[in-house]
């Protein structure tokens, strides 16, 4: 024990030793060295003399493109490609860099930045409480600070915020409202039909968008061999922009821009890779997919769980076209509609989940068949029966009849944890499923 004691008492010298030896190799204290580096953090975001062009990268997903150009004052001017407002007028609130366990960059009035954080769905239709799990308040770290980019991260929900200095042709841009001419690329949602296709250079891509989650998958055959590329988008003031770039033999596609959009004929027109081409909509995919429905109807048996969907069925451009949210079951109002594969040897599950008294239920349901899957890569419902008092007209009927269409479904998988199922009878007719 003795001999412990002794160790301790000569360890804890040597450790004092060097605490002290260790202060001599500065010769500024630790705060004087902290404030230096947020006057220097301050004096590259000021001194960019035509801003900086941004990407946020929400901790809920997606990614949104920005502006920003600050001054001296604290104060920074933003646009956000978040809707057609943000990014056609500038707004202009505070920011500040502050030492807290790292140097962190502030923006701490509510400014367009906040927006994907707001805690309320009717502001961003993000989650309630939550919204997008973005961030305002973001550390910096020395080795994210390069010359021209700056990396930072959020300090509540780990969001990526990327800055990259922008040229004086990129600020004129955005003040002469080129991000929300980049926009237009939204009306893609206007085409009746889920497939859309453009051709460039002679190569046909199918182009898929999912505006909810900023993610874009494009198809396209190589002789006889289909390939495809996801990859998030955001959008600036040159378009719609790829935050990974397409490659395709002498073709790269980093985005899509010169958007034109014509509502009469519901067309848009794009240049992409140098070329030009106008978008057209399609009644089937231009790569089939054989094993996704399949896949997705085993995945949630495999995993225990289930598919769900808030809109139910997009019908003819209208999204909700068969009202479900207007459904009620007593005190019950509607949350979302599931479907449960393999619930028993039989059948599955497919119907209407209320909420009520703090809880969802499942009051009555649709039982289809367990579903029939085509060699042409479609999956077919038919009916089996029913639960509970089904509604024999109306909403849930509806969405029952258009469930077991006899052409059937193809899917088409958007990421690693939805699909969309898409009417094969003229792809007009689809579920996002999630």
């Amino acid at each position: 024990m003795k001999k412990s004691i002794i160790y301790l008492f000569f360890l804890a010298n040597a450790f004092i030793s060097c605490e002290n030896k260790d202060d001599t190799l500065f010769e500024e204290t630790a705060d004087a060295r902290l404030n230096a580096a947020l006057a220097s953090y301050e004096k590259q975001l000021i001194e960019a003399p035509d801003g900086w062009n941004a990407v946020i990268y929400p901790g809920g997903g997606g990614s949104y493109g920005f502006y920003l150009k600050f001054d001296d004052q604290n104060r920074v001017v933003m646009y956000s490609d978040f809707s057609e407002e943000s990014a056609g007028t500038s707004k202009e609130s505070s920011y500040r860099l502050k030492a807290m366990q790292t140097p962190a960059l502030i923006f701490d009035t509510y400014s367009y930045l906040h927006v994907l954080s707001d805690p309320d769905p009717d502001v961003n239709g993000g989650d309630a409480g939550e919204g997008f799990k973005s961030d305002f308040e973001f550390n910096i770290f020395p080795d994210s600070v390069k010359a021209d980019v700056i990396t930072l991260v959020g300090r509540k929900n780990q969001s990526k915020l990327v800055l990259r200095k922008a040229t004086a042709a990129q600020a004129a841009a955005y003040a002469n409202g080129d991000m929300a001419k980049s926009l237009l690329f939204n009306n893609i949602s206007k085409y009746l039909t889920y497939f859309k296709r453009v051709t460039l250079g002679g190569v046909t891509y199918e182009i898929g968008i999912n505006q909810d989650s900023r993610q874009a998958k494009i198809t396209w055959m190589d002789g006889a061999n289909p390939k495809s590329h996801s990859t998030k988008y955001y959008f600036s003031s040159a378009g719609l922009t790829f935050d990974s770039p397409l490659v395709n033999g002498s073709q790269t596609i980093t985005g899509f821009s010169n958007i034109t959009w014509n509502a009469n004929s519901v067309q848009l027109g794009v240049t992409a890779a140098g070329l030009t081409g106008a978008v057209v909509g399609a009644v089937r995919p231009l790569v089939i997919d054989l094993e996704a429905p399949r896949r997705w109807w085993q995945d949630p048996i495999e995993s225990g769980g289930d598919w769900r969907t808030r809109d139910a069925f997009h019908i003819n451009g209208v999204d909700d076209a068969l009202k479900v949210k207007t459904l009620t079951s007593g005190e019950g109002v509607y949350a979302f509609y599931v479907y449960q594969p393999g619930l028993n040897a039989s059948y599955d599950l497919f119907g209407p989940v209320f909420f009520e008294d703090g809880q969802y239920s499942i009051n009555y349901w649709y039982a289809p068949n367990r579903p029939r899957f085509t060699s042409d890569g479609r999956v077919i419902f038919t009916e089996y029966g029913t639960q509970g008092a089904v509604p024999a007209t109306g909403p849930a009927a509806d969405a029952k009849n258009a469930l077991y269409e006899p052409s059937g479904y193809y899917l088409v998988q958007t990421s690693e944890t939805t699909y969309d199922m898409v009417g094969a009878k003229d792809a007009k007719t689809w579920i996002s499923w999630q």
